[in-house]
């Protein structure tokens, strides 16, 4: 069964954009969905049906001897909370496949004369769960403090988090355990879905990739469910109650400054309860959370020792990092000349005009050497700009060829390679790719191709799906929503285009450039997987949008010929990410169809 997602968040009607700017997905996920009756009930005959432990399943795993078994303690801060979603909660973590559990609860609830009826029920689960550790508070300290009180009452090795109206999937711990016996990992999170506030079905996948510190950077991708070591949450301080509404992402972003030591399990694990009360339902009732996540992000920035600011952006909850350019490097902008002057002009002139990043020369390879007009041309353009560059280049004519016979002579610290018709649209573009690839863990940088009439090339490239690759995003217009909106927000891909490519020109060097085995766009995704080897990331900026004009987008004939000779190449080199899987791009999504469907 498929069911596309990508669609369902790809909406042109007006007043749900309207809303998801305001109040994000999650918001127009439960007013306009439920509402419809429809894509919310399709994810949930998928996930019953699909993606649900079965009952044999369950019993397998509650017979399952692990060689490794940790005990995981389960943190829950209660407050208030209603009798169905606090005896849905604990039941989800007694009904656990995998035993060795701890659950804390720490009761911050109005102390009232009598007993509350918080403290009455979960005494009642104790009576029959010994591993159910009960502290009331005196009085509510805030959410960060007290899951710090509920840490102080832990002993496993292992931290994991649980909302008190939110439940587990009761694989959830067996899920997590099963990975430890791989790798004892600092820190584990799984995917996460919705639930109604009946319990009666679920909706709103949130299937994310691994672990990718640019969209952490974006957002609290990660959120649930969340394991970390002991030891590691002791190393980064706790929870700290100057983000409460946002502790969750204080505590992601400082793990992730700690350890590499990260594992995604790509299960739904955790159920996101939606009700009127919840962030889940309308983010505005936790407006102080977006403010809080923004200041974490900057405090994380800085640590990090990253020269950068941290703003908004107008989706609810989502972050931009605008890394600065200390130095202002010299930059050298490759182009394969086309033959067309008009195009050429278009694109050239806002490179000059309309750019917040002057440091720069522009080196032209020109294959066309029999055109006079064109040669004219060309010379005037070298007298008129002192940082323009012509190469005259009579060897092979393709493309990737002439990137790197203009990159061989390249004076800048990085390479920006530009095909011939591609044209700036956002005026920061130059500058913000140069912020991400002047990072010290950053290889190469991609913006993000747009068509003539408003639709996306590319974004980022997917390794083995439709084939040996394809271009995320494809075809959904700007402005429009993606999958999860990550379209609107910085990631980090397998690969991005080369038609517009950003790289350190020590690095491209090091590695020999483009590989000449390949003349079509094999050779932009090998190129990205050999630097993905030497460790370095690949970075796709979604606000560097460029224009690629489609009279210069357009194919060799014999291209088709040339690709299907050098698919197989590809995959012998690549067999290992096509066969296991990009790990950007979640498994639980279709490797044959329309990206980001549900298999």
């Amino acid at each position: 069964m498929k069911f596309n997602l990508s669609a369902i968040n790809s909406t042109n009607i007006k007043k749900g954009i309207s809303y998801i700017r305001e109040n994000g997905l999650d918001g127009i996920a439960s007013r306009v969905r439920y509402k419809m009756q429809g894509p919310g009930l399709g994810y949930n005959v998928w996930y019953r049906d699909n993606h649900e432990a079965s009952h044999e399943e369950l019993e397998f795993q509650r017979n399952t001897d692990f060689t490794y078994k940790p005990l995981i303690s389960i943190l829950v801060p209660i407050y208030e909370t209603p009798e169905r979603y606090l005896r849905d909660m604990i039941e989800s973590v007694v009904n656990q496949t995998y035993s060795n559990w701890q659950l804390v609860i720490v009761d911050g609830s109005k102390r009232t004369e009598g007993q509350p009826h918080t403290e009455t029920i979960v005494r009642e689960y104790m009576e029959e769960h010994r591993k159910i550790v009960y502290a009331p508070l005196e009085k509510n300290f805030g959410i960060a403090m007290n899951t710090n009180m509920a840490f102080n009452y832990s002993t496993g090795e292992y931290i994991t988090l649980l909302d008190h109206d939110d439940m587990l999937t009761p694989d959830a711990l067996f899920s997590v355990v099963k990975a430890l016996q791989e790798e004892k990992y600092d820190v584990l999170y799984s995917d996460e879905d919705k639930i109604a506030e009946d319990g009666s079905r679920v909706s709103d996948p949130a299937f994310k990739p691994d672990f990718s510190i640019d969209l952490l950077r974006a957002h609290n991708y990660i959120t649930h469910l969340f394991v970390v070591k002991r030891k590691l949450l002791l190393d980064v301080g706790g929870f700290d109650s100057e983000y409460d509404g946002a502790q969750d992402y204080d505590l992601a972003l400082k793990c992730s400054e700690k350890t590499k030591s990260i594992k995604h399990i790509p299960r739904v694990l955790y159920h996101w309860r939606i009700n009127d009360k919840s962030v889940a339902l309308n983010p505005h009732k936790k407006e102080y959370a977006k403010e809080a996540g923004k200041r974490a992000l900057q405090a994380h920035i800085e640590r990090s020792g990253c020269y950068a600011t941290v703003t908004h952006t107008d989706m609810w909850g989502m972050y931009k990092v605008n890394y600065e350019t200390p130095g202002n490097p010299l930059l050298s902008i490759v182009i394969p000349g086309g033959n067309n002057r008009e195009i050429i002009e278009k694109c050239i002139g806002p490179l000059f005009e309309k750019t917040r990043y002057s440091d720069f020369e522009l080196i032209i390879v020109n294959s066309h050497t029999d055109d006079n007009v064109l040669q004219k041309f060309y010379a005037r353009l070298e007298a008129t700009r002192k940082n323009i560059r012509v190469l005259e280049y009579d060897g092979t004519p393709a493309v990737i060829h002439m990137r790197n016979y203009g990159a061989s002579k390249a004076k800048g610290d990085y390479i920006l390679f530009l095909d011939y018709g591609v044209e700036k649209i956002e005026v920061t573009a130059v500058k913000e790719m140069l912020g991400h690839c002047m990072r010290k863990e950053v290889g190469v940088v991609g913006g993000a191709l747009f068509a003539d009439n408003g639709a996306t090339i590319s974004q980022g490239i997917a390794v083995g799906v439709n084939g040996p690759f394809c271009h995320l995003y494809k075809g959904i217009k700007k402005g429009d929503f993606g999958y999860l909106m990550h379209n609107h927000v910085n990631a980090n891909f397998s690969a991005v285009s080369g038609s517009c490519m950003m790289v350190k020109t020590e690095l491209f060097r090091g590695i020999g450039g483009f590989s000449e085995k390949f003349v079509t766009e094999f050779s932009d995704v090998d190129f990205c997987l050999r630097i993905r080897e030497h460790g370095y990331l690949i970075v796709g900026v979604a606000d560097a949008t460029w224009h690629f004009y489609s009279a210069a987008n357009t194919k060799r004939d014999d291209y088709k010929t040339y690709f299907e000779r050098e698919k197989g190449l590809f995959e012998i080199l690549w067999s290992n990410i096509i066969t296991n899987g990009d790990p950007y791009y979640n498994p639980n999504f279709t490797r044959n169809g329309d990206y980001h469907d549900i298999k």
